[in-house]
Parts: C-alpha cells; structure tokens; sequence
C-alpha cells in the first residue's frame, strides 16, 4: 500500500509564504508507524503545474491519494482528483485540513469527485482507514468496507446512499504520543527564501508547532475547526528533543513557533526559555504566526529575548474599538499601544496584523486602523483584506443574512477581495489595502529597517512578488 500526500497545485500569484507542509508531515509519520509507505508531494514548493503534478502521479504509482485544503483550493483539488481518476480509477482520494474540518456536511458539494474526506487532526484516523484499505489488520479491500467499520474512524467524513456521515474528531491529550514531522520527506533547504513571515535571522529555518487548540472566539477565526478548543501541550523534554533533532542531524538554526496560544500559558512558556538556555544552543526563534498581546507580561518578553527570540507577531486587526468589539477579541486600543510598547522596551521587533473590511466596518474606520498601525511602535505590518472562512461565526452571519451566496473559492485569498462591506466597492477596498502598505513601509526608518533584514536575491524577489501582490493585483 502506498500513500501520497499532496499540498495541492496553486497559482503563484497567491503564494505569500512557501513553508514546509508541516500537518501533511505529521500524517506522513503516523502512516510509517503503521508499516505504510508514504511520500510527500509539495506542488506549491516545486510550482508544479497540472500536468507535472499528473506525471508524478503516474511515476509514485499510488494507492491513496491525500489532499490538504484551504478555501482557495477548492477548485483545483477538485480537478487533481478528476486526474488522479484519469490515471487510475481504483485510487483512492481524500481531502482534509481547513476547509473540509469547517464544511465537512458540504464536502460533496466542493469536492464531488472525492471519495472520503478527513475533518480535525488526522494523525490518529487516518492510518486506521489505511490499514483497513491494506489488509495490515484484517484482509478487507476497499469495496468490502462496511458502515461499522466507516463509523468507527475518528474524524472521517462519509457516505452512504446518498446521507453524510461526519464522525467525531480526535484530540489527543497527549500530544507526546504524536511523532515528530517526517523532516526526512521534507528537505528544509527548499523553504528558505520564503518562511512565515518572510523575514528571518538566521538559516535553515524550521517551523515548529508545540501547542494545539485555542479557547479564544474570535469571530474571523477558523482554527478551532483543526486543533478543538482545548490548548493541549507537548512536554518540554518532547519540544527539546525535536529542536535538537532539526539542529543536529539537519543543521537548522532557527526555529519558527507556529501556535496560536505559545504564551498563553507563561509558566509553560517559561520553561522553555529556560530549558533552551541550558541547552546552549547556537539558535534563533520567532513567533511569526502571531500571539495574544493580552498573554505577554515583561518578564516573560525579556526571558524570551535571552533564549534567542528576536520577534513576535501579535493580532491587533483594527484601530476601530467598535470592530475590535464585534471580532470579540477582548482588547483595547490604550491596551494594544502600552503592550507594543512593552514588547519593544524589552528590544523584540513586533510585527501587527490587521484586517480590512469586516462586516460593518466604514471607510473611515479602515482609514483609523491605517492611522493606528502607523502611530504604534511595529517594525512592520500586514494588512489583510477580510475573508469569510468558512468555520466562522461571521461567515455564518453572513449566510444568514444572505450576504455571501455563490462564494467563488478561488478568491478566497489576500490577493484577492471576495467581500466588501455595505456601502463599498472591491475596488475601493482594494485601494485602502494599498494605502495602508505604501503609508506604512514608505517611511525611512521602516522601509530601510525592512532593507537591512533581508538576507539574498532570492528573499528580496519572493518580497518584492509578495508586495507586487498587495499593492496591485486586484
């Protein structure tokens, strides 16, 4: 039985980040836990086109078939398994990651040339269809799989006379029993001009994730729908043991913290600082997926930059308090500006996020946030169009209102406007977007500071594409 798992073709225009496919990963080392053999296939990293994608399909020669899925992919997933098909209709197809885990009653209506779907985390359900499909448990073959035993995989989305079956997800409370990416499927030097958050200090660069879950409601997030709303921790011992790993045997010296939550517990947090400092290791760190301003105290900022943390993202979204408010992220605006402070006394860079055209909001409050981020002490800043993610609570408002019937997947992205407020035009949103990044960046200290982190040709050129893309794709 061999495994494919696939980050899916994608047009480069809406590319902001190339970075190892770090979940697809994870499936593949609880499928070699299960004697099943696995590769990886990263359309995005090689910039395989359809064709180039069909030809690796014919070589690998699969059984399985795994798709990982955002919005925006919905489209081209839905032709690649329509190829898979072309090259042999007895290969089996899957598709899990975001936007399945938040539409998995929907998934025949995205995907209706699929034959099984995955919701949540899938290192445990995942292999038990597998073994199920290789007769490593029982000899069945895929046409004798029956409904009891469909019904008793964790997170699997299917069907049967025509009705929908979505199981429970699994969360695993021990989050030490999920082995470590497959680092040997992933060659980490081909993700080195384009990291999370482009900028980094040092290279090879790994991503890392330690922690799973958030119990925040914000209105525009659909994490929840991957990792639950419990924050589960792995050990330190665990965390050491696979950043040891990545410095030892793959020479990484910088390591990129994914969580939503790595602050939010600070005695967690603290050990860790402290056990990477006894470690003396030659290793840089940052927090580039963004963490709770409302989660950080001085104490635990200054431990940080002594382990080797250099800079965080943190989620400020607006300079409106009405639309901080209706996001229900718990903030206020004299509370953001004497946090950002806080991280930058201690000597961290700090990078804001924001978002431009949630429900509601006006034109003048797009122009407060653009206000906003230009006043406080960023190093830099993304401005972000709004997105109605499936998963939310405000996409669901939306539905509900009728405000987003006939969604065109392949819009859902940041080049991209698939929304705009009552009382405004894309193009109008559009050019707030490009005012916000010009009146932020086109100032000497930040445009200079920016120049000055930028380590090669081949950074400089993703930035360069990746600024093109907000100022004037449309």
């Amino acid at each position: 039985m061999k495994v494919l798992l696939v980050r899916p073709v994608t047009p480069e225009r809406v590319v902001l980040n190339v970075v190892p496919p770090m979940g697809l990963g994870y499936l593949a080392s609880s499928l070699k836990n299960s004697g099943i053999i696995v590769d990886i296939l990263d359309c995005v990293q090689r910039k395989y086109g359809y064709s180039q994608f069909t030809d690796f399909v014919k070589g690998y020669n699969p059984d399985i078939v795994g798709f990982t899925s955002f919005s925006h992919d919905v489209p081209s997933i839905e032709q690649s398994i329509r190829l898979v098909k072309e090259v042999s209709s007895k290969i089996v197809t899957f598709v899990g990651g975001p936007h399945p885990s938040a539409r998995p009653e929907n998934i025949w209506d995205d995907f209706p040339s699929v034959d099984y779907g995955f919701r949540g985390e899938g290192e445990t359900g995942f292999p038990e269809i597998v073994k199920y499909l290789s007769g490593i448990n029982e000899p069945w073959n895929w046409s004798s799989l029956d409904e009891s035993q469909l019904q008793n995989v964790q997170g699997l989305i299917w069907r049967d006379n025509g009705n929908v079956y979505c199981n429970d997800q699994a969360f695993s409370n021990d989050l030490d029993t999920i082995d470590f990416p497959s680092w040997d499927l992933i060659d980490l030097k081909d993700y080195q001009s384009a990291p999370q958050g482009v900028i980094f200090k040092k290279q090879p660069v790994a991503p890392m994730i330690i922690t799973r879950g958030c119990p925040f409601l914000c209105t525009f997030c659909a994490g929840y729908n991957i990792t639950g709303r419990k924050l589960r921790f792995r050990t330190i011992e665990n965390v050491m043991k696979e950043i040891e790993l990545l410095y030892h045997k793959y020479s990484v010296r910088e390591i990129h913290i994914l969580d939503d939550n790595f602050t939010l517990d600070k005695e967690f947090a603290r050990r860790f600082c402290e056990e990477l400092i006894r470690r003396k290791l030659d290793i840089s760190w940052c927090c580039p997926n963004g963490l709770r301003l409302d989660s950080l105290d001085r104490d635990i900022l200054i431990l940080m930059r002594k382990a080797g943390c250099y800079y965080i993202s943190i989620g400020i979204e607006s300079g409106s308090q009405r639309i901080l408010d209706m996001m229900k992220k718990k903030l206020k605006l004299s509370e953001i500006k004497r946090q950002v402070d806080m991280v930058r006394s201690v000597g961290l860079d700090v990078n804001g996020f924001f978002i431009l055209g949630y429900p509601g909001e006006t034109i003048e409050e797009i122009k407060q946030t653009i206000d906003f981020a230009r006043e406080l002490d960023l190093s830099r800043a993304a401005f972000y169009n709004f997105l109605p993610l499936p998963g939310t609570s405000v996409y669901e408002d939306l539905l509900e209102g009728h405000k987003i019937n006939g969604l065109d997947w392949t819009r859902m992205s940041q080049c991209d406007v698939p929304y705009v407020p009552d009382g405004m035009k894309a193009d109008q949103l559009k050019e707030l977007q490009r005012s916000a990044n010009l009146k932020f960046y086109l100032r000497p200290t930040i445009f200079y500071k920016l120049l000055r982190e930028i380590k090669s040709i081949s950074q400089l050129r993703f930035i360069v594409k990746r600024a093109w893309a907000n100022l004037f794709s449309t």
